[in-house]
Parts: C-alpha cells; structure tokens; sequence
C-alpha cells in the first residue's frame, strides 16, 4: 500500500469515526474522516482518495447509495462497507458491486489487509 494513501472514513458513530481514524492513522494512512453521506460527497468532488470505508446505515442516504454515488464520481474507488446489521438486504447487493462488506465490531487488521490488497 501506498505510504500516506487518503481514505475517506464515514459513520454516524463519533466514537467508530475516532477509533478508525486513530488506529488507521498508526498504519501510515492519511486519513479524512465524516459522520454525514453528504459531507462525503462534498469531500469527494474536491478531494482525489484512494479508498473509502463507509457505514451501511446511516440517517439520511444509507451508506450502499453513498458507495454508490462515490463510485460515479471516483469510478474503481476501493469501498469497504461497515454493518452491524448482518442480515440486511444491501449487503448482497453491495457485494455483488465489488464492494467488501465488513462486520461490526470491525477488525482493524481485516480493514488494513483490505486497504494493502486494493491500494496501489
């Protein structure tokens, strides 16, 4: 993986936004963090990242739609998926798009091999 590679972090949950940041941070990723799809939208029209790592559920746009969204925008954009729900029906979908979908509580380390593997 590219040292200081940028990954836009998005959940609604202040204290998985801190942790993710912090511990990714250890891993050499620059990391830009929002608690809002539409904060990350507005990022990401400005800001080149190299991967995204995104709630599922969110209030407002669900976390697949943002995925989705940012894709348009930033088309073959690594995405990892957060949820604790596992047995919503976006996740299938999500995977079938190419998204990884990764359960809560989130191993940093699966997020780390996910972001070294698909980084370049």
């Amino acid at each position: 993986m590219k040292s200081g590679a940028k990954i836009l972090v998005v959940d609604d949950d202040p204290e998985i936004v801190r942790m993710l940041s912090k511990s990714l941070a250890r891993y050499g990723l620059s990391i830009d963090a929002t608690s809002s799809a539409e904060e990350a939208l507005a990022r990401a029209a400005t800001t080149a990242y190299d991967a995204a790592l995104v709630d599922l559920v969110m209030p407002g746009r669900d976390g697949a739609d943002l995925a989705a969204e940012l894709r348009k925008h930033l088309p073959g954009l690594p995405i990892g998926l957060l949820t604790g729900y596992t047995h919503s029906p976006l996740i299938p979908t999500a995977e079938k798009s190419g998204i990884a979908v990764f359960k809560k509580p989130v191993i940093v380390k699966d997020l780390v091999d996910f972001l070294e593997a698909e980084v370049r």
